[in-house]
C-alpha cells in the first residue's frame, strides 16, 4: 500500500512537470520581442520592440539612430485569435516558459552583428493570490539546443506585424539614413 501511494505521488509530480511547459493563450499576458541592429554608424543604427498582448492588441515601437531622447515611431495593430494560438504553440516549443534556456559563455559571444531576444510575461489570473507577474527572458546568445526554436519564435513574431507597417518603418528608416549621412 505504501509503495502504491509513493508511486501515485511520483506519477502526479511527473505529470505536473510536463504540463507546466505548455503555455496557452490565457496563461501569458504579454510577449515582448526586442531587436537591435548592432554597432553601426548613427545613420544606420535602428532598434525596435514588438509587444503582443494576449487579447491581440499589439504594437511596434521603432527607434532610429542612437538618440534615446527622441521618441520612437509607434504603430498599433491587432493579432488574430488563430495567430495568438499559433504564437502560444511557438512559445511552448521554444521552452521559453521553462526558464531553463541558457546562454553560451561570454567568451564565445560573436563580435558585432544584430541582437534579438524575447520576454514573456505571465500574470496569475487569481487575484486572491497577490503574486507579481512572472517574466521569462531569452538570452541574446542561447546555447545551440534552444537556438533553432527561438529563431522560429522570433521569425513568427515579426511576421505578425502587418506588411504595411514594415513598409512604412522601412521608408522612414531610409529617409532617416539619407538625411543624416555625412
Amino acid at each position: 500500500m505504501k509503495n502504491l501511494l509513493i508511486g501515485l505521488i511520483f506519477l502526479s509530480v511527473i505529470a505536473s512537470c510536463t504540463n507546466s511547459q505548455d503555455v496557452t493563450k490565457s496563461d501569458w499576458s504579454a510577449l515582448q520581442y526586442f531587436y537591435n541592429s548592432g554597432p553601426l554608424p548613427p545613420p544606420y543604427h535602428y532598434s525596435y520592440e514588438i509587444t503582443i498582448n494576449n487579447n491581440g492588441e499589439s504594437s511596434l515601437n521603432y527607434r532610429l539612430g542612437y538618440d534615446e531622447q527622441k521618441p520612437p515611431i509607434n504603430y498599433s495593430f491587432n493579432v488574430s485569435k488563430q495567430d495568438l494560438k499559433l504564437l502560444s504553440e511557438k512559445i511552448t516549443t521554444s521552452q521559453l516558459a521553462t526558464g531553463k534556456i541558457k546562454a553560451v559563455p561570454e567568451n564565445q559571444h560573436p563580435v558585432g552583428g544584430s541582437l534579438e531576444r524575447v520576454k514573456l510575461i505571465i500574470t496569475k489570473e487569481n487575484p486572491e493570490l497577490d503574486q507579481p507577474p512572472v517574466a521569462f527572458e531569452s538570452p541574446y546568445f542561447p546555447i545551440e539546443m534552444y537556438k533553432k526554436n527561438l529563431d522560429e519564435l522570433y521569425s513568427f513574431i515579426k511576421k505578425l506585424v502587418p506588411d504595411s507597417i514594415w513598409a512604412d518603418a522601412e521608408a522612414k528608416k531610409s529617409e532617416f539614413e539619407n538625411n543624416h549621412k555625412e
